[in-house]
């Protein structure tokens, strides 16, 4: 019998027992609620990430969804939609936008639908004369925010700003097509519209519609906004979201367990009683005094332990006088004279000179012979 206990077999070691022979093994994450679970591991790595795909970093509450329908006017077809969820109706859409940090990606291995009627990259080349001869334009590729044609009123179309060197640019694939998009350089690109914009506001769903691709493939990628919550600027957030086909999507990830992560150390200043798993979030706690205007402030604090000390009347760190009126440097309630001594030991006295320390002040002298 081998290792495995078969008759006439081959295996020289199974150490662990699982019934793998050890030369066969697989090494890697065997923990079905770990992130990076591997089905094909045999044997356990050490290697079990818990907290990267669910847990961790609390998704953004601004959302994406992709909803798609058959295309009418362009057989074989189909449209998505993209669009950015908001929370508030005064919140407002500033950008999309795509950089070396962020990439903005949009794969359409089947490549795009362009309309040669609209010439521009955006909503705004789609003249509502024109649909009723090519009811085609109105299911062209292009980027928004918030408008399916040109603005109108207080709307504005949205402006561009990109790369020259992407291949393609974001005007180019919306104009001309391709199978993908990826803005990933360091100018990056985007398109924007301004706070005072009409458009820049969500509509009665709280939505604001961002891009429409039109394809007779599939769609998938990463989409990066920026929204003003409250329509306040200085509170912006930017929010990174994978997408793949239709749905709604979340920059926590779709996918992956979502386990309860955080601080497992109960001695840590943030300890998490609901966390199962550590993120490796933990602060330890660091006695000191945390009062900045105390005279033994300890920077590394964080915890304080009642230590802090004062400067008193006299600047001593923790001293205890309470009061020097006349700035002599003796603590009032010790000083025979609160005031100032004149030149014969007086308290507030007015003799200003006793130059030969007879006891008598200079101008009180009497002048003569003494012997």
């Amino acid at each position: 019998l081998d290792a495995l206990g078969v008759c006439g077999g081959t295996c020289a070691a199974d150490a662990d027992g699982n019934g793998v022979c050890d030369d066969a093994e697989v090494q890697g994450c065997t923990d079905a609620n770990a992130c990076n679970y591997d089905a094909n591991a045999t044997q356990e790595d050490g290697s079990c990430d818990f907290c990267s795909c669910g847990g961790g970093a609390p998704a953004s509450p601004y959302t994406l969804t992709v909803e798609s329908a058959p295309a009418v006017n362009v057989p074989g077809n189909t449209i998505y939609r993209f669009y950015a969820n908001l929370m508030d109706a005064t919140d407002k859409f500033s950008a999309v936008y795509g950089n070396d940090q962020q990439n903005l990606v949009v794969n359409t291995p089947a490549g795009i639908f362009n309309s040669s009627f609209n010439a521009s990259w955006s909503a705004a080349g789609i003249n509502p004369a024109f649909l009723a001869f090519f009811p085609d334009m109105a299911e062209d590729s292009y980027a928004t925010i918030g408008l399916d044609g040109p603005a109108t009123g207080t709307a504005a179309d949205p402006s561009l700003v990109e790369d020259a060197t992407l291949v393609p640019t974001v005007s180019s694939y919306f104009v001309n097509g391709g199978t993908s998009l990826n803005v990933n350089t360091l100018t990056g690109a985007s398109w924007y519209v301004l706070n005072t914009a009409a458009n820049a506001l969500p509509d009665a769903s709280l939505r604001v519609v961002i891009m429409q691709i039109t394809t007779t493939g599939t769609v998938d990628g990463t989409m990066n906004f920026q929204v003003f919550p409250l329509g306040v600027g200085a509170d912006q957030q930017q929010i990174s979201i994978d997408f793949n086909g239709t749905g709604t999507f979340t920059s926590g990830g779709s996918t992956g367990p979502n386990n309860a992560c955080g601080c497992t150390d109960a001695n840590a200043t943030n300890y998490d009683p609901a966390a199962v798993y550590d993120d490796g979030s933990c602060i330890l706690a660091v006695n000191g005094c945390t009062d900045a205007t105390a005279c033994n402030y300890d920077v590394d604090a964080n915890t304080d332990d009642g230590s802090c000390l004062y400067l008193d009347a006299l600047a001593v760190c923790g001293g205890t006088c309470a009061a020097d009126a006349d700035g002599d440097h003796i603590c009032d309630d010790v000083d025979p004279c609160v005031g100032t001594l004149d030149a014969l030991g007086v308290c507030n006295g007015t003799c200003t000179a006793d130059v030969d320390g007879n006891g008598v002040c200079d101008d009180a002298e009497i002048l003569g012979c003494m012997d």
